[in-house]
């Protein structure tokens, strides 16, 4: 349902049919003006154990922190949602914090998170590092275009250079660095047995900067196999 001229007044009937129907899996309603109000209506019936939603495409649909305290109650009640798409949506740091409170615990069984422009900065990479390095489930997360900056990443990779991460594909891409995070990241990386793909393009990187990357693919521990 995508570019469909939907607004929160369709969400009430979605709702219900997330509740009665057993066999939807996925859903994309992306480039809607849904809002929070028609996101809270969805959450009302996603957070209920009989919803079989899989896969939730959400994509520019004018949300911001509300919506993404509606999606945290929901993720708190719903173990079988795994691919969640809020590109594009004004979250800003305050909403992702509100997420990853609920992506920290082991119920959440969340594994791809798409959060391309969603107008984060280095003052949520601390909560999301704590994702990283805590959740068995999250393999996937995409933070194109995002102003991260060199702290932000440098937070990241504390969560990357844990054991215990499971995170496989990590999206940089645009996210203003420069090579003064490349030693930070080439040490994250090297520590790092899980992640094989690592997307780093249109960010300002020296060639001093891409050398030091570079060697993380020496380290015999790195599993890293395509860097964009």
């Amino acid at each position: 349902l995508e570019n469909c001229g939907l607004t929160a007044v369709g969400c009430q009937v979605l709702a219900s049919a997330l509740v009665s129907n057993q066999s939807l899996t996925h859903l994309c309603l992306s480039n809607n003006n849904l809002g929070n109000e028609g996101v809270n209506l969805l959450c009302r019936s996603i957070k209920l154990p009989n919803c079989s939603l899989q896969r939730l495409m959400l994509n520019q649909c004018n949300l911001d922190v509300p919506g993404c305290g509606f999606l945290a109650l929901a993720l708190m009640g719903n173990t079988r949602l795994t691919h969640l798409s809020l590109s594009m949506n004004p979250l800003e740091d305050s909403g992702m914090k509100l997420l990853c409170e609920v992506m920290r615990d082991p119920s959440c069984q969340l594994q791809d998170l798409e959060l391309v422009k969603c107008h984060l900065t280095a003052a949520c990479c601390e909560s999301l590092s704590c994702v990283i390095a805590k959740s068995k489930h999250l393999k996937s997360l995409d933070l194109t275009a995002n102003a991260l900056g060199d702290s932000g990443v440098a937070e990241l990779c504390e969560g990357l250079k844990q054991r215990k991460s499971s995170l496989r594909r990590l999206g940089l891409e645009a996210c203003e660095l420069t090579s003064d995070c490349c030693e930070t990241l080439s040490l994250a990386l090297s520590c790092n047995r899980h992640l094989t793909s690592l997307n780093l393009v249109r960010n300002n990187f020296s060639p001093a900067g891409m050398v030091k990357l570079c060697s993380a693919f020496a380290h015999p521990k790195s599993s890293l196999q395509i860097i964009g």
